[in-house]
């Protein structure tokens, strides 16, 4: 009690003072030999306090909380509880008394920190919207199509999903749709990039660290990643680059849900939902011991493979729609492209997948003199060498392909892939299993465009459709 930072009073039933301790002492400028065995109505007369707390517990026979204030001009939030014996008779008040401008700082103080986790909070909510509004997944194309269908239907489990998919082919998008129809959706994604992340500092992300526990670490600690994703998804990018130690790690976490911090003794439990990605085959690593062949089985309950933006064609045509509208939003542009350039995003090959897509139309929304995006135009260099090559592979091939010179662009691009395709048909002299391989596309999607398309009779006859 000596050391106690708050006032503690101690009266008898009748109000006389039995106890006081410095703390007291400091807060009533008044030594405790002056209080003890006094009774507490004198020291109100004599200006001590404008009231007593203790006194209205006895009297009410229950626990008081109130602000008295003291000769100095102080107010006191003081809390008296009467003690009864076996008889029901009071015994004794015990009162508590601290500054009043200490609670109202402490509570401005947390309110304060109140505000603050709110606001991360919501800056968090609102990112991960953002992240999930401006990110693109479009399924024209069947491969897509049934990729969602599948996504669709693992989605709402607890699964641990492995994306396959070359680099850029939007495996991380595809993550977070799987997590926002998930359970879990109103929960944290957390991204972990595992090739981004230097190999020493990665188990430190992942798992966290107490403090003092290396060189550099946070004076106070930091809670790992795995924490973070608790009730949420965890999504490990280029699992396949993780070493080899964290691997074995990384089994154990998902075997029973337990993360140890660097340098602490005791575990923590987790729980979230796995989503890992990989543009490298694991069964060849598996074969080449660089990785864990039991860990592969843990993470590949349900694999999705991401087809290269090459082999759907469609999918070009509505992302290039879709990202030249967004671009147009941005920078307060109405660009349009012109069909030898739409063409030329067709025949090219796209090694970098949708995001070399995206990356391009905006350098070609940015930089195009003009209206028009055009490859013809004089800002030729606009458009990568190799489109242009791609465009132009054979001078004396021509499509015919025209466009009304003012048109929404949903409908130039629907007509550009409309006769594109009645040109690569009548390339092949109606042999859909060739066109289909030109255009790196399914049969069936072939016969659903020639629905749309819909050709005279005798240009059906002559196709043979």
């Amino acid at each position: 009690m000596d050391n106690s930072y708050d006032s503690i009073f101690v009266t008898d039933a009748m109000g006389n003072i039995l106890l006081a301790n410095p703390t007291s002492e400091r807060l009533l400028n008044l030594p405790a030999t002056e209080m003890v065995g006094k009774n507490i109505r004198e020291l109100i007369e004599k200006g001590y306090w404008d009231k007593s707390i203790a006194l209205e517990a006895i009297e009410k026979r229950s626990t008081v909380t109130g602000v008295l204030k003291t000769r100095d001009g102080a107010y006191l939030m003081c809390t008296s509880r009467p003690l009864f014996d076996d008889n029901g008779n009071i015994t004794m008040v015990i009162s508590n008394s601290r500054d009043q401008d200490t609670l109202v700082k402490l509570a401005q103080t947390l309110d304060k920190e109140r505000e603050l986790v709110q606001r991360y909070k919501d800056e968090v909510q609102y990112l991960r919207n953002q992240g999930l509004k401006n990110r693109h997944l479009v399924a024209e194309s069947l491969a897509m199509k049934n990729l969602l269908l599948k996504a669709n239907k693992v989605g709402p489990t607890d699964s641990s999903v492995l994306l396959y998919g070359e680099s850029g082919t939007g495996k991380e998008v595809l993550a977070k749709y799987v997590h926002s129809i998930s359970r879990r959706s109103k929960e944290a994604f957390i991204t972990v990039n595992c090739s981004a992340i230097p190999e020493n500092l990665i188990e430190a992300e992942l798992f966290g660290y107490e403090k003092g526990s290396f060189t550099g670490a946070d004076a106070k600690g930091k809670p790992g990643l795995f924490e973070l994703a608790d009730k949420g998804t965890i999504f490990l990018d280029e699992i396949g680059e993780m070493p080899l130690i964290l691997q074995a790690k990384l089994l154990r976490v998902l075997e029973n849900g337990d993360v140890r911090r660097i340098g602490s003794t005791t575990s923590r439990k987790v729980d979230f939902r796995l989503v890992c990605a990989t543009n490298r085959d694991l069964k060849m690593m598996i074969a080449n011991k660089t990785f864990r062949e039991d860990l592969f089985y843990r993470i590949n309950v349900v694999p999705l493979r991401l087809t290269p933006l090459r082999e759907r064609s469609e999918d070009i045509m509505a992302m290039s729609d879709i990202f030249l509208e967004e671009l147009n939003r941005k920078y307060g542009y109405e660009k349009v492209f012109s069909a030898e350039t739409l063409k030329g995003f067709l025949n090219y090959r796209w090694p970098g997948n949708v995001r070399e897509l995206r990356n391009l139309i905006e350098r070609l929304v940015i930089t195009t003199v003009g209206q028009v995006i055009d490859y013809q135009v004089e800002e030729i260099t606009n458009v990568p060498r190799n489109i242009v090559t791609n465009l132009n592979h054979n001078e004396n091939e021509t499509f015919g392909i025209t466009v009304s010179s003012k048109a929404p662009l949903k409908k130039i691009m629907n007509q550009v892939e409309k006769e594109y395709i009645k040109n690569i048909l009548h390339e092949c002299n109606g042999c859909v299993s060739e066109a289909a391989r030109i255009l790196r596309i399914d049969r069936s999607a072939i016969y659903r465009k020639v629905h749309v398309v819909n050709l005279r009779d005798q240009e059906s006859e002559k196709y043979g459709y």
